[in-house]
């Protein structure tokens, strides 16, 4: 299976494939957020629970981009990107001294349902305006409804 953007769905249908790899992310996400937080706690600071994180990450990332075929010559592009893109790494930084943050104080449940009803209301917001390189999608009532089904079910998780 290609991982290229913007092939999110296979003839218009997305597959049983997809649908598992995005689960399977999801539930990586419940894995490594609680384990940096427990990074932080050991270490005393969120900002240094990074330090080790990313830098396993990039040796990952430069040893899969090695490996999947003829890319060495690729790193030469890494200065032409737009200076903005570099933002996400910015992001990614927040998020993990933000996730070690919050999920000690509100706990594991609330921080990932308001994580993941943050990522719906931005998806939604997104896909109308075709922001970020993301093909524009209407906003429809079966999304509307989905998203505030996923909002009720923050207030049910968050306030009982």
């Amino acid at each position: 299976m290609a991982l290229c953007y913007p092939a999110a769905k296979a003839g218009g249908i997305m597959t049983i494939q997809l649908i598992l790899l995005a689960l399977a992310m999801g539930a990586m996400i419940s894995i490594y957020l609680p384990m940096i937080t427990r990074m932080a706690g050991l270490l005393g600071s969120a900002p240094m629970a990074n330090v080790p994180f990313f830098a396993v990450a990039f040796l990952c990332s430069v040893a899969i981009a090695l490996v999947s075929g003829g890319r060495a010559t690729d790193f030469g592009k890494i200065g032409s990107l737009p200076p903005w893109l570099f933002l996400s790494g910015v992001m990614s930084a927040g998020m993990i001294i933000g996730s070690s943050y919050l999920i000690p104080r509100i706990g594991i449940g609330a921080f990932f349902v308001l994580l993941v009803s943050g990522q719906v209301l931005a998806g939604l917001v997104f896909g109308q305006l075709g922001l970020f390189g993301v093909p524009a999608s209407a906003l429809t009532f079966g999304k509307l409804a989905g998203a505030a089904m996923v909002v009720g079910g923050v207030w049910l998780v968050t306030f009982r």
